[in-house]
């Protein structure tokens, strides 16, 4: 028989923790035998947050595998456990998102992501899809079995949040007035402004958070310069890739800029192709028409060169596109 679960006794269930943890929480959708072992809390994997910043996405995401039944698929749910949270009160945005995309492949599919200060009754909790949703932690029955069948109340499956040419999803900037739209630009194209916030920008992905509106909008503005714009092609290998796409990918969202968004694209195309993955690649080189660097991404991807070629095309590439006036 199939529990139902409110997000708040989900929360609930978890063991109390006195620091920031990520927990990627399995819900069963099927018994796995007749008469299956009875469980009192849900399985999964759990992370400090602190930890959880220096990981990779593959690391991450190679330690959820291994929690998590390899013969079936499963619907995840992502909480984050921590008192302190960021201005859109979850932290780790990039790093979810990015660990979503990764585990999908594997069948593996995220129906909910929440951020809560604690797993104690009362807590408030938050639903990271929709800002308006938030409820109370609360304790769940004691009869409830997390090894049968567990469906999680009023959600659905999105399996489209983690990817990058959808509506749905991270937008950048959400929500941006007038005033800013028309200063912001003046002060990012002075001097060296507009590399130090693209790599600001960059920074804070690798480690899991994405920017705020007003650098947002920045950070697009300034890849409208070739000089900035031509360094992005080939980030840093001391970032996590999946996570600098998953900024990419969120400000290609929130673009109504037709060449801003061929240029996110085309950023998106050639780290996709520099690590290896040709499904991200064609979806992005579908979008990148017409930027700077775009040809050379598609022919690396068409000519499915060694990752030592595309290292050295794509250095290439940048200087060339960096030393060409916008």
């Amino acid at each position: 028989m199939t529990a139902y679960l409110t997000p708040g006794e989900l929360i609930g269930s978890l063991p109390d923790t006195c620091a920031g943890t990520l927990h990627v929480i399995a819900l069963p959708s099927h018994a796995d035998s007749p008469t299956p072992r009875r469980l009192t809390s849900p399985t999964g994997a759990a992370f400090p947050v602190s930890l959880a910043r220096r990981m990779t996405t593959t690391e991450i995401a190679g330690h959820v595998l291994a929690a998590l039944p390899a013969d079936r698929d499963t619907d995840l749910v992502v909480i984050v456990i921590a008192e302190n949270h960021s201005r859109h009160w979850l932290p780790l945005r990039a790093a979810i998102a990015a660990l979503e995309a990764d585990l999908r492949p594997a069948g593996h599919t995220v129906i909910g992501r929440y951020w809560a200060p604690h797993t104690r009754p009362g807590a408030p909790w938050r639903d990271y899809r929709r800002p308006t949703h938030l409820g109370t932690v609360i304790t769940p029955g004691a009869d409830l079995d997390f090894a049968a069948p567990v469906q999680l109340g009023g959600d659905a499956p999105t399996p489209t949040w983690g990817l990058p040419f959808t509506e749905s999803g991270e937008t950048l900037p959400a929500d941006l007035g007038r005033f800013a739209r028309r200063i912001v630009p003046f002060l990012v194209r002075r001097g060296n402004e507009a590399n130090r916030i693209v790599t600001h920008a960059t920074v804070q992905a690798g480690r899991g958070e994405l920017v705020d509106d007003v650098a947002a909008f920045a950070v697009t503005t300034a890849l409208a310069d070739n000089a900035t714009y031509g360094p992005a092609l080939l980030p840093p290998n001391t970032l996590d890739p999946q996570r600098i796409e998953q900024l990419w990918m969120a400000l290609y969202r929130g673009s109504t800029d037709a060449a801003a968004r061929a240029r996110l694209a085309t950023l998106i195309a050639a780290s996709a192709v520099r690590r290896g993955d040709r499904h991200l690649a064609a979806c992005a080189l579908a979008h990148a028409h017409g930027a700077p660097g775009a040809a050379t991404v598609g022919l690396l991807f068409q000519q499915h060169a060694s990752a030592e070629v595309v290292e050295h095309e794509l250095d290439e590439t940048a200087g060339r596109v960096g030393a060409t006036r916008w």
